[in-house]
């Protein structure tokens, strides 16, 4: 016997009733052991006995029912891109054509005869049961076909039901007009699947945008040349070339060169890393300022990047909420509706002989069994609380995200671009035998032709403190390690330590005592030479955001749980915790390391809410009961979160619990309500004691009672976010691509000073990098991203 897992792609997986749809089905066939679907990332993972069914055999019997198996990720994306506006289009139509026939049939707003009324609403029935709904048919056609009720062929019933009546209404006033029902169980049913769906490809595009970290071609060293090529095509062994400012294509060690890499968004260490021969590289991370020849160590599934993805795609599904919790009740409830129909039908046909009565009463059953106000608890609240949150700055992308915030007891947080801003800062200056101003002036000099972080973060902080701008010669740059220029005739130095020594510099036994006292605080040392003298040294660290430590404080308030998880060096790690408050600090973490931990959290019965910016953070977001994004944060950890803080507030995080034990409170009641309605109506129904009139307006009385229920959450009580002290003052750099002139730079420094807050603008075109100086209480860096997305530039955070 050769058991195998059978991974398949499957796009048009849409609830818990596909879910069970592709299990029932598949589970039918000899040698399947267990089926796992994963609704968000749309995988089917079957184990079977591949010597008793085949691969394309598994295949052919997931797309009888309906769905669509892709042999790529870029196929599935693509056919669930397709599915969606095809839906969305539909569903929109039929919504239109519906509401326009409930103002002509029965409400008669425009005081039609009864036979146009009945014409017109047969016209609306055929074109939204015939067209609107053909996705709808054709699935229900191949459910039945193979043997599987689904919320398909409960609503398809239902609405052919409905059309057969009306049609025999046209002709004998015997039988009631049901043709407008026809069309709003269609048309409400395809507007619920636009937002099932919207869910769903938000939830894949997080995949997409992390593949396309990796470059899509490479630079290999082929017969002593360089020849581009795709980087799928490059090979274990061979050598890539990789110049300032490009992202390495594949994971590999370098053997030739020395550059800082910015690997923050894929280990979360602050600062960048120096890259000299012998050492590991990973693919997709930025090369900063030196060129690098790279022998590849891993490709396709191996790679880095791809052991993301595939980590992404395979964790497990969440524990559904009472939403997607009634979705598979629907499993049971879908049979049990018929039952009672039919058991229904039979009474009356026995009891009475009235076979015209008997039927409306088993198509009336039907419908009234459809959860219609089930159906639209969840976008409703989507909409209103998700518009409640949205006017604080906080997204929360899918309702059932409000039931993982309900129930949070720990918050996990990642420090590089969370807790902290994620750029190096100067915490410490110290100067030797010369005034610190000269000191700062000079050094600042040296660090304003660099393009390297730290360079950009002590010419900040000079021109903050007001140091005289002084002018170097003959500046050079030695990757990963330092500076070097001429100033009034002597030598000046400025880079590591080990660099200095390096140079010949001597370290007197007190400057050594300084670095290794700053270094034990977690912080990054930058000394400065001047001959072989030392005359200062610079103390930067990434330090936290204003307000994180008062939202901790916040969060210990209320019993939860803080934990801090980041890829930065344990000192670093430490003294931002002290300093913060947090009650666990756990340092030097991988991406899988980061899921590990959650995991843990998950196994001591702690629901985890994880708060994360970068690509490292993806896998944690997506395996915590609820990720919660920057909104500064890559794309890639903003696709995996359920909730993103668009305002960059780090406050969000409380409101977002706050929001979140409220709304669920909400679509709890809202279940109830609409259940109980279900239940009286397929009641009073097998009673035969509705009308279609009636019908109609118990399905609008219950999405009214609903309604006014989730309207009260606009009203609840959220927290103020801190207030930063006004002089405070944050620097970014974004790289611009398509930033080719000096017209160009102008635009954009217009672009930005016109922006509250916005106090300095400066481009270095060559390098395509563009510098601002700005007041974080006025201006987030998501606005400033936005200002030149408008203006027709790309910004990425350097």
């Amino acid at each position: 016997m050769a058991t195998e897992t059978v991974q398949m792609k499957v796009s048009g997986l849409m609830c818990s009733f596909c879910t069970m749809s592709v299990e029932t089905a598949l589970k039918r066939y000899p040698g399947v052991k267990s089926v796992m679907v994963n609704l968000v990332h749309g995988i089917v993972l079957v184990e079977a006995d591949t010597a008793q069914i085949k691969r394309d055999e598994l295949a052919d019997a997931v797309e009888k029912l309906g769905y669509s198996v892709s042999a790529t990720e870029v196929q599935q994306y693509q056919n669930d891109e397709d599915l969606f506006q095809v839906i969305k289009q539909r569903g929109t139509i039929g919504m239109v054509l519906s509401v326009l026939d409930l103002l002509i049939d029965p409400i008669n707003l425009f005081a039609l005869p009864a036979p146009y009324r009945a014409w017109f609403s047969f016209a609306v029935a055929l074109v939204v049961l015939f067209w609107v709904g053909y996705p709808v048919l054709r699935k229900t056609l191949m459910a039945i076909n193979q043997r599987v009720i689904n919320a398909n062929v409960l609503l398809s019933a239902g609405a052919w039901g409905s059309f057969m009546v009306g049609v025999l209404a046209l002709f004998d006033p015997a039988w009631p007009n049901f043709l407008p029902l026809a069309a709003w169980l269609m048309s409400l049913h395809l507007f619920f699947a636009y937002f099932k769906l919207d869910t769903r490809k938000k939830a894949s595009e997080a995949v997409r945008k992390l593949l396309s970290l990796q470059p899509s071609k490479a630079r290999v060293l082929r017969g002593n040349q360089l020849v581009e090529v795709l980087t799928k095509e490059v090979t274990i062994g061979e050598v890539v070339e990789v110049r300032p400012g490009e992202r390495l294509p594949l994971d590999g060690e370098v053997i030739s060169g020395t550059a800082s890499v910015d690997e923050s968004s894929f280990t979360g260490e602050s600062v960048p890393v120096t890259k000299e021969v012998g050492a590991k590289v990973i693919g997709g991370t930025l090369n900063l300022d030196g060129a690098l020849q790279v022998q590849v160590t891993k490709t396709g599934e191996d790679s880095f990047l791809n052991q993301i993805v595939r980590l992404m795609s395979t964790i497990a599904e969440r524990k559904p909420p009472i939403e997607l919790l009634a979705d598979r009740l629907m499993n049971y409830y879908g049979p049990v509706v018929f039952i009672v129909a039919g058991l229904a039908f039979a009474a009356w046909a026995l009891l009475t002989g009235n076979f015209t009565q008997a039927t409306i009463v088993l198509i009336t059953t039907i419908i009234m069994g459809y959860p219609c106000a089930l159906g639209i608890t969840t976008p409703m609240l989507a909409a209103i609380a998700g518009g409640k949150g949205i006017s604080i700055g906080l997204l929360v992308k899918a309702s059932e995200v409000f039931h993982g915030l309900s129930i949070v007891d720990t918050v996990v947080l990642d420090k590089t671009g969370t807790l902290t801003y994620g750029k190096p800062t100067v915490t410490e200056i110290e100067a030797f035998g010369k005034d610190s101003q000269e000191m700062l002036a000079l050094l600042a000099a040296l660090e304003s032709r660099s393009e390297h972080p730290i360079g950009q973060a002590i010419t900040f902080y000079a021109k903050k403190e007001g140091a005289p701008p002084w002018n170097v010669e003959n500046f050079r740059a030695i990757p990963g390690k330092g500076v070097l220029a001429t100033y009034q005739g002597q030598e000046v130095i400025a880079g590591k330590p080990s660099f200095l020594q390096e140079k010949g510099v001597q370290l007197p036994s007190t400057v050594k005592g300084q670095i290794i006292r700053l270094g034990a605080e977690g912080k990054t040392v930058i000394g400065l030479a001047k001959g072989n003298n030392v005359i200062g040294l610079v103390a930067l660290q990434d330090t936290p955001r204003q307000g994180a430590a008062q939202v901790i404080h916040k969060l210990n308030q209320r019993g939860i749980l803080t934990v801090m998880l980041t890829g930065d060096a344990k000192p670093v790690a430490q003294a931002i915790g002290q300093t913060l408050g947090l009650q666990q600090v756990q340092a030097e973490l991988l991406p899988t390391d980061k899921v590990a931990a959650v995991e843990s959290l998950q196994a001591q019965g702690r629901k985890v809410a994880m708060v994360g910016d970068g690509i490292n953070d993806a896998p944690a977001l997506a395996q915590a009961d609820v990720g919660i994004a920057i909104g500064a944060g890559t794309d890639v950890a903003i696709e995996s979160a359920g909730v993103i803080l668009i305002g960059d507030k780090l406050m969000d995080v409380v409101n977002a619990l706050i929001l979140g034990k409220a709304s669920y409170r909400t679509m709890t009641g809202n279940v109830i309500v609409a259940v109980l309605f279900n239940i009286v109506g397929m009641v009073l129904a097998a009673l035969g004691l509705i009308t279609p009139l009636l019908a109609i307006a118990v399905m609008i009385i219950s999405i009214f009672a609903i309604l006014v229920n989730t309207l009260r959450i606009r009203s609840i009580k959220l927290e103020k976010p801190y207030e930063a002290k006004p002089e405070s003052l944050a620097q970014v750099a974004f790289r611009v691509p398509d930033m080719v002139c000096e017209g160009c730079a102008g635009t954009i420094k217009a672009t930005l000073t016109e922006l509250p807050g916005v106090q300095e603008v400066t481009s270095k075109i060559a390098q395509k990098h563009v510098f601002v100086r700005y007041e974080p209480t006025k201006v987030g860096q998501q606005q400033l991203k936005e200002a030149l997305r408008e203006s027709g530039f790309t910004a990425i955070e350097a």
